[in-house]
């Protein structure tokens, strides 16, 4: 019997300790374009983000704001949206109207296959 309750006891803390990185697994930004506090000299056509798994494009979005936080694309009523990337399930993509010289933020929200929603936002400027 002890045999028994030894061998459960490894089961369950191998199954404990092989599912943890699966738990605490989430989408997580990897990269932007254009990269975060970049000064650039031509604006950018799009904002495209890639994050460390595939993001469900349903729960994913991507707003530009300008000055004074004037939301200048990605809004729930704007045509364009921003769309997951079809050759790569990682990258989200937003068209971008002409921009102007200025400051601008990027505020960014996605799930992963988890479900679990992450948000984050980072700055850029068109000289």
């Amino acid at each position: 019997m002890k045999t028994l309750h030894t061998l459960v006891a490894t089961a369950v803390v191998a199954v404990a300790t092989l599912s943890a990185p699966i738990a605490a697994a989430h989408a997580s930004l990897k990269s932007s374009s254009p990269a975060a506090n970049a000064v650039l000299d031509v604006a950018p056509k799009e904002v495209a983000l890639t994050f460390n798994e595939k993001i469900e494009p349903a729960f994913s979005s991507i707003v530009l704001t300008g000055a004074a936080g004037r939301v200048l694309a990605g809004a729930v009523s704007d045509k364009v949206k921003a769309t997951v990337d079809t050759g790569n399930p990682a990258i989200l993509r937003l068209v971008l109207p002409p921009l102007p010289a200025g400051a601008y933020t990027v505020a960014w929200a996605v799930a992963g296959p988890d479900g679990h929603r992450r948000k984050g936002e980072f700055t850029f400027t068109v000289k």
